[in-house]
Protein backbone atom coordinates (compact mmCIF):
# COMPACT_ATOMS: atom_id res chain seq x y z
CA UNK A 1 0.00 0.00 0.00
CA UNK A 2 1.18 3.29 -0.87
CA UNK A 3 1.42 6.16 2.50
CA UNK A 4 -1.88 8.18 1.52
CA UNK A 5 -4.06 5.14 0.01
CA UNK A 6 -6.97 4.52 2.05
CA UNK A 7 -8.91 0.72 1.85
CA UNK A 8 -12.54 1.74 3.29
CA UNK A 9 -13.51 -1.42 5.99
CA UNK A 10 -16.32 -1.40 7.97
CA UNK A 11 -17.30 2.70 7.43
CA UNK A 12 -13.37 2.71 8.84
CA UNK A 13 -10.20 3.68 6.84
CA UNK A 14 -7.49 1.71 7.17
CA UNK A 15 -4.65 3.80 6.33
CA UNK A 16 -1.03 2.39 5.70
CA UNK A 17 0.12 3.04 9.45
CA UNK A 18 -2.76 1.28 10.20
CA UNK A 19 -2.31 -1.79 8.27
CA UNK A 20 0.65 -1.94 8.85
CA UNK A 21 0.18 -2.41 12.78
CA UNK A 22 -3.12 -4.61 11.98
CA UNK A 23 -0.24 -7.21 9.80
CA UNK A 24 2.11 -6.90 13.24
CA UNK A 25 -0.29 -7.94 15.35
CA UNK A 26 -1.63 -10.94 13.36
CA UNK A 27 1.78 -11.86 12.82
CA UNK A 28 2.40 -11.78 16.65
CA UNK A 29 -0.86 -13.00 16.90
CA UNK A 30 0.11 -16.29 14.71
CA UNK A 31 3.24 -17.07 16.83
CA UNK A 32 1.37 -16.35 19.91
CA UNK A 33 -1.34 -19.07 18.62
CA UNK A 34 1.30 -21.94 17.30
CA UNK A 35 3.75 -21.65 20.82
CA UNK A 36 0.12 -21.48 22.83
CA UNK A 37 -0.96 -24.70 20.62
CA UNK A 38 2.78 -25.88 21.24
CA UNK A 39 2.61 -25.55 25.09
CA UNK A 40 -0.86 -26.65 25.53
CA UNK A 41 -0.02 -30.02 23.71
CA UNK A 42 3.29 -30.08 26.15
CA UNK A 43 0.65 -29.61 29.44
CA UNK A 44 -1.46 -32.43 28.45
CA UNK A 45 1.51 -34.41 27.77
CA UNK A 46 3.20 -33.16 31.56
CA UNK A 47 -0.33 -34.28 33.25
CA UNK A 48 -0.11 -37.88 31.88
CA UNK A 49 3.98 -38.26 32.72
CA UNK A 50 3.17 -36.99 36.16
CA UNK A 51 -0.11 -39.66 36.48
CA UNK A 52 2.68 -42.39 34.83
CA UNK A 53 5.20 -41.15 37.46
CA UNK A 54 2.59 -41.24 40.44
CA UNK A 55 1.43 -45.01 39.31
CA UNK A 56 4.73 -45.92 39.56
CA UNK A 57 5.84 -45.26 43.24
CA UNK A 58 3.99 -47.25 46.45
CA UNK A 59 0.44 -46.44 46.60
CA UNK A 60 1.16 -44.59 50.04
CA UNK A 61 4.06 -42.44 50.96
CA UNK A 62 5.46 -40.21 53.46
CA UNK A 63 5.26 -36.75 52.81
CA UNK A 64 5.70 -33.38 55.08
CA UNK A 65 5.29 -33.82 58.83
CA UNK A 66 4.56 -37.34 59.11
CA UNK A 67 1.25 -37.19 56.63
CA UNK A 68 0.34 -40.52 54.26
CA UNK A 69 -0.28 -39.84 50.74
CA UNK A 70 -2.13 -41.36 48.21
CA UNK A 71 0.36 -41.57 44.91
CA UNK A 72 -2.69 -42.77 42.55
CA UNK A 73 -4.88 -39.57 43.73
CA UNK A 74 -1.91 -37.30 43.41
CA UNK A 75 -1.14 -38.57 40.03
CA UNK A 76 -4.93 -38.10 39.17
CA UNK A 77 -5.40 -34.69 40.71
CA UNK A 78 -1.73 -33.89 38.57
CA UNK A 79 -3.37 -34.60 35.43
CA UNK A 80 -6.02 -32.95 35.71
CA UNK A 81 -4.55 -30.23 36.82
CA UNK A 82 -2.20 -29.97 33.61
CA UNK A 83 -4.98 -31.56 31.17
CA UNK A 84 -7.18 -28.61 31.87
CA UNK A 85 -4.19 -25.70 31.99
CA UNK A 86 -3.23 -28.01 28.64
CA UNK A 87 -6.98 -27.52 27.12
CA UNK A 88 -7.08 -23.53 27.68
CA UNK A 89 -4.01 -23.16 26.39
CA UNK A 90 -4.85 -25.04 23.34
CA UNK A 91 -8.15 -23.27 22.83
CA UNK A 92 -6.58 -19.71 23.48
CA UNK A 93 -3.79 -20.60 20.64
CA UNK A 94 -6.42 -21.53 18.13
CA UNK A 95 -7.99 -18.20 18.77
CA UNK A 96 -4.68 -16.46 18.82
CA UNK A 97 -3.80 -18.37 15.42
CA UNK A 98 -6.73 -17.57 13.70
CA UNK A 99 -7.01 -13.74 14.23
CA UNK A 100 -3.52 -13.63 13.11
CA UNK A 101 -4.08 -16.14 9.40
CA UNK A 102 -8.46 -13.94 9.27
CA UNK A 103 -6.74 -10.67 9.38
CA UNK A 104 -3.62 -11.17 6.98
CA UNK A 105 -5.88 -12.72 4.26
CA UNK A 106 -8.23 -9.61 5.46
CA UNK A 107 -5.48 -7.28 4.70
CA UNK A 108 -4.08 -9.41 1.36
CA UNK A 109 -7.81 -9.41 -0.16
CA UNK A 110 -9.35 -6.34 1.14
CA UNK A 111 -12.42 -9.15 2.39
CA UNK A 112 -14.49 -7.35 5.04
CA UNK A 113 -15.70 -10.71 5.91
CA UNK A 114 -12.15 -12.08 7.06
CA UNK A 115 -11.47 -9.14 9.03
CA UNK A 116 -14.46 -9.67 10.68
CA UNK A 117 -13.50 -13.22 11.73
CA UNK A 118 -10.31 -12.28 12.50
CA UNK A 119 -11.75 -9.85 15.32
CA UNK A 120 -14.20 -12.46 16.27
CA UNK A 121 -11.27 -14.73 17.33
CA UNK A 122 -9.34 -11.40 18.80
CA UNK A 123 -12.68 -11.40 20.98
CA UNK A 124 -13.04 -14.90 21.87
CA UNK A 125 -9.36 -15.01 23.05
CA UNK A 126 -9.50 -12.10 25.43
CA UNK A 127 -12.78 -13.36 26.66
CA UNK A 128 -11.28 -16.34 27.29
CA UNK A 129 -7.88 -14.90 29.32
CA UNK A 130 -10.24 -12.04 31.11
CA UNK A 131 -12.26 -15.20 32.25
CA UNK A 132 -9.00 -17.06 33.54
CA UNK A 133 -7.74 -13.92 34.63
CA UNK A 134 -10.95 -13.32 37.53
CA UNK A 135 -11.38 -17.22 38.32
CA UNK A 136 -7.55 -17.09 39.52
CA UNK A 137 -8.12 -13.59 40.98
CA UNK A 138 -11.06 -15.04 42.78
CA UNK A 139 -8.66 -17.94 44.04
CA UNK A 140 -6.02 -15.46 45.38
CA UNK A 141 -8.72 -13.45 47.14
CA UNK A 142 -10.22 -16.71 48.58
CA UNK A 143 -6.23 -17.74 49.33
CA UNK A 144 -5.71 -14.62 51.06
CA UNK A 145 -8.75 -14.31 53.24
CA UNK A 146 -8.26 -18.41 54.45
CA UNK A 147 -5.02 -17.61 55.48
CA UNK A 148 -5.66 -14.15 57.29
CA UNK A 149 -8.50 -15.91 59.27
CA UNK A 150 -6.05 -18.59 60.37
CA UNK A 151 -8.79 -21.52 58.91
CA UNK A 152 -4.92 -22.93 57.23
CA UNK A 153 -4.74 -25.81 60.11
CA UNK A 154 -1.49 -23.98 61.34
CA UNK A 155 1.44 -21.90 60.31
CA UNK A 156 4.62 -22.65 58.76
Amino acid sequence: MEPNQTTSLFQLNVDANNAYALRSAASWGKVLGVVSIIMGILLVITGILVQSAANDISSDFSGYRGRTYDSGALGRAGLIVYGIAGVIMLLSGVFALNFGNRASKALRTNDTQALASGFSAARNYFAVWAIIMIVLLLLVLIGIIGGATGSGGGRF
